[in-house]
């Protein structure tokens, strides 16, 4: 755990801007390919994605805190 870097705005910004562009384009991609057969549960999917990534997101912050202050 020696030597971590935290990341500056920009490279958090970049980070998370891929993230967010991966789950527009896989929530596009589940909404589309599997709509037509599955229905009203690929929204489901799609708010369970979102959800729990953004649940990892907020998890890590803390964490991060507490390294960089070391």
């Amino acid at each position: 755990m020696k030597n971590l870097k935290v990341l500056s705005r920009k490279e958090w910004a970049l980070s998370h801007g891929f993230v967010l562009a991966g789950l527009i384009l896989l929530s596009i991609g589940v909404a589309l390919g599997l709509g037509r057969y599955i229905g009203g549960i690929v929204g489901l999917i799609i708010a369970g994605i979102w959800c729990f990534v953004g649940g990892l997101c907020f998890m890590f912050i803390p964490v991060c805190r507490k390294l960089s202050q070391k």
